[in-house]
């Protein structure tokens, strides 16, 4: 395994050599240079030296920018395919991603009311600064337009999606490459569902789907799990479920390492909401005890991921959204109550969903009535962010444009 990764480093480091060296540089400009006759369009003596630009610093500025150009300078030359195509390269243009917190590097995708599926996307820096927002139509590479597949969640650039329940669909849009897993081969009673949850197992380096196989008739007993491997391709059971999955909200939710379900736990004669975390690299199942809300008429809470921290939503008494932020997983004592937001006309029928993120002057993103809505807790205030070429939202979730690949796991 170490000489492995040692070469794989050395690889990359040639690359990058390649790429800063001038006299590659040199050869490149000269062959863009020339008309099909090999003939300079232009005197190549009148032009200056290039100058030597240290290694360290071309791989700094290429992992700055956005996908969308890095897909363009694969074409600059042959070093710079190598370079952008390189793990190492993805890994560190993923970290400096991960790291911004005013979302230049993020989108929202979104999953219209119609009866066609139709999947868009947009900007969220857009969204927060702009008053009209333009949607890009995605182009999801699962050919059945009747059938609406349910976005289960994001990690690193990576969107799952459920397919019938049976299998999922592991897909990145920004570099528009996808895998679909193998089926799950599950023989279900009617009115069972299957509570699905994608996360990074950073030990050994794999992408997992974990699924959990929820029968209400057996709401407060185990569930039966399986995990997929995107390494292997496959799925294979780990230890059951502890509680009852919440049928309201049933993706895990992916934080430090672990997917993390509201479950239903049975108390002698009475229930209890815990959250149940999975280890993604042990496979352990623990409880993370919620914030001190007992004593609040609630409705069932739901799960969310907030400035990269578990957060944790309820309705209380049909007039706010009650939002409560982990700043330090796993610990009681760092629940935080993040905001709480009032209800718009006729909360009867429609309620929040989200939120889905906060920006840096805490205006919070989530959606009502189907649409997307942005609320200031400086000053209690609403506004109404319009997406041009598209209006009425049933489903939505944020990622980050990276460069990781579903196929090369």
């Amino acid at each position: 395994m170490a000489s492995q990764v040692s070469k794989k480093r050395e690889r990359f480091n040639n690359s990058i050599d390649q790429t800063s060296s001038p006299s590659s540089l040199r050869n490149q400009s000269h062959e863009n240079n020339c008309n099909h006759n090999n003939q300079p369009m232009f005197d190549s003596k009148v032009l200056p030296p290039l100058p030597f630009i240290p290694n360290e610093l071309v791989v700094e500025i290429l992992s700055r920018l956005p996908v969308k150009s890095l897909l363009k300078f694969k074409c600059v030359c042959k070093s710079w395919l190598s370079l952008i195509s390189d793990p190492y390269f993805t890994k560190r243009h993923l970290h400096l991603s991960s790291q911004s917190t005013n979302f230049t590097h993020h989108r929202i995708i979104l999953s219209a009311t119609t009866a066609e599926f139709h999947l868009k996307s947009c900007s969220v820096v857009s969204l927060f600064n702009n008053p009209s927002t333009l949607c890009d139509d995605l182009n999801y590479p699962v050919k059945n337009k009747y059938r609406h597949d349910g976005i289960v969640g994001s990690c690193n650039g990576l969107l799952c999606f459920a397919i019938k329940g049976d299998c999922v669909l592991l897909w990145n849009p920004s570099i528009r490459v996808s895998k679909k897993s193998p089926p799950l081969g599950n023989n279900w009673r009617p009115g069972c569902f299957t509570a699905f949850g994608l996360g990074y197992d950073h030990v050994s380096d794999d992408y997992k789907v974990v699924a959990v196989f929820c029968d209400p008739n057996e709401f407060f007993g185990e569930s039966k799990v399986k995990v997929y491997s995107m390494g292997t391709n496959s799925w294979r059971k780990i230890p059951d479920f502890p509680h009852g999955v919440s049928p309201y909200q049933n993706s895990g939710k992916f934080v430090s390492g672990t997917l993390n379900w509201a479950a239903n736990s049975s108390l002698g004669s009475s229930s209890l909401w815990v959250i149940v975390s999975l280890d993604l690299h042990k496979e352990l199942y623990r409880e993370v005890l919620p914030p001190d809300y007992e004593n609040e008429d609630c409705s069932t809470p739901t799960l969310g991921v907030l400035k990269g921290c578990l957060c944790m939503n309820y309705d209380y008494k049909r007039t706010h959204l009650v939002v409560w932020l982990m700043k330090d997983y796993g610990v009681r004592d760092s629940w935080v109550k993040l905001v709480s937001i009032p209800y718009l006309p006729n909360p009867e029928d429609f309620s929040y969903s989200g939120p889905y993120c906060i920006s840096e002057n805490g205006e919070v993103l989530l959606m009502f009535e189907f649409d997307l809505i942005l609320y200031d807790p400086r000053d209690h205030s609403f506004k109404y962010p319009r997406i041009e070429s598209g209006k009425g939202w049933f489903d939505a979730e944020v990622y980050a444009e990276t460069l990781v690949s579903p196929m090369e796991h």
